[in-house]
């Protein structure tokens, strides 16, 4: 899995952390501390995959094989 897609998957979970931490909220708002705390975590950890992800996309990419021998013939 890429960086680019656990990055996305970190914000699907903090989306789905702040939904789930609407409803308690409507009870009392510290019943939803948990969510959003959770979801801060969570987008966090998203940071930190999105800012490899672009390491990565910056990174040059590598000739394959193929693409040495074709050039060394």
């Amino acid at each position: 899995m890429t960086a680019a897609r656990k990055a996305r998957a970190s914000h699907a979970g903090a989306l789905a952390s702040v939904i789930s931490a609407i409803y308690p909220a409507t009870q009392h708002p510290a019943f939803g501390i948990p969510g959003l705390v959770s979801a801060a975590i969570l987008l966090l950890v998203s940071a930190s995959y999105e800012r490899e992800a672009r390491k990565a996309a910056a990174r040059p990419r590598r000739p394959t094989v193929h693409e040495q021998l074709r050039r060394a013939a």
